[in-house]
C-alpha cells in the first residue's frame, strides 16, 4: 500500500461522514440532472420524430442517434462537474482537519515523500503560525528514519497547505494541492466508482 493510498484511507476515516453527505448530494444531484436530461432528450426525440414522420426509417435513425449523443454529453458533463465538486470538498477537509490531525498528516505526507540527504522543510505562513508543540520534533524524527536530515525552516513556502521540502537544487512539493494534482486521475476514477 503506497502512502498516498495512505492518505486516501485516512482522508476517508477523519472525513466518512462528511464525504457519504457530498457523495448523497452529488448522488441526488446527478439523478436530478438525468432525470432532466432524459427529459429533454424525450422532447427533442418526439419534436424530431413528429417532423421525420414523412421522411425516411434512415432519417429518424440518425435523429434519434443525435438525441441519444447530446444527452449522453450533458451526463458526461454533469459527471465531470460532480467529481471536481467531490475532489474540491475533499481537499477542503483535509485542509480543515483538527490542528493535530492535519499536523500528523503533514508529517506523513513528507515522511513518504522524502529523500536521503539534508533538506529544509517549509510550511505555509498561515501553518507555521497554528503549528502545535512538538511537531518540529515528530517532523525530524519521521524524515531522519527514512535517512533525510530535516530543520525546519524560518522562511514560509509559497503553498497553501502541506509542506515543502527543500534540499537545494530540489525541492519536494508535498503541498495537499500538488498531490492532489498529482493524483487527479486516479481519485477520480475512485469517486466515479463510487458515485456512478
Amino acid at each position: 500500500m503506497t502512502g498516498l493510498d495512505k492518505i486516501i484511507g485516512r482522508i476517508n476515516a477523519d472525513t466518512e461522514s462528511e464525504c457519504e453527505a457530498v457523495i448523497q448530494a452529488a448522488q441526488k444531484k446527478c439523478e436530478a440532472i438525468i432525470a432532466e436530461g432524459e427529459k429533454e432528450a424525450e422532447k427533442v426525440s418526439a419534436d424530431i420524430l413528429a417532423a421525420a414522420k414523412r421522411e425516411a426509417e434512415k432519417t429518424v435513425e440518425i435523429a434519434q442517434s443525435g438525441a441519444a449523443q447530446i444527452m449522453k454529453q450533458g451526463l458526461l458533463k454533469a459527471k465531470v462537474d460532480v467529481i471536481s465538486e467531490v475532489l474540491s470538498e475533499a481537499l477542503d477537509e483535509l485542509k480543515n482537519l483538527p490542528a493535530e490531525e492535519y499536523f500528523d498528516t503533514v508529517v506523513k505526507i513528507a515522511s513518504d515523500n522524502c529523500a536521503p540527504g539534508e533538506c529544509k522543510a517549509k510550511l505555509s505562513e498561515k501553518d507555521r503560525s497554528r503549528m502545535p508543540a512538538g511537531f518540529e520534533e515528530k517532523l525530524v524524527s519521521a524524515l531522519s528514519a527514512k535517512g533525510a536530515v530535516c530543520t525546519l525552516s524560518g522562511e514560509s513556502a509559497a503553498i497553501e497547505s502541506g509542506i515543502l521540502l527543500d534540499y537545494g537544487d530540489i525541492a519536494v512539493n508535498c503541498s495537499f494541492e500538488a498531490i492532489m494534482e498529482e493524483n487527479a486521475d486516479e481519485y477520480k476514477a475512485i469517486i466515479s466508482k463510487i458515485l456512478f
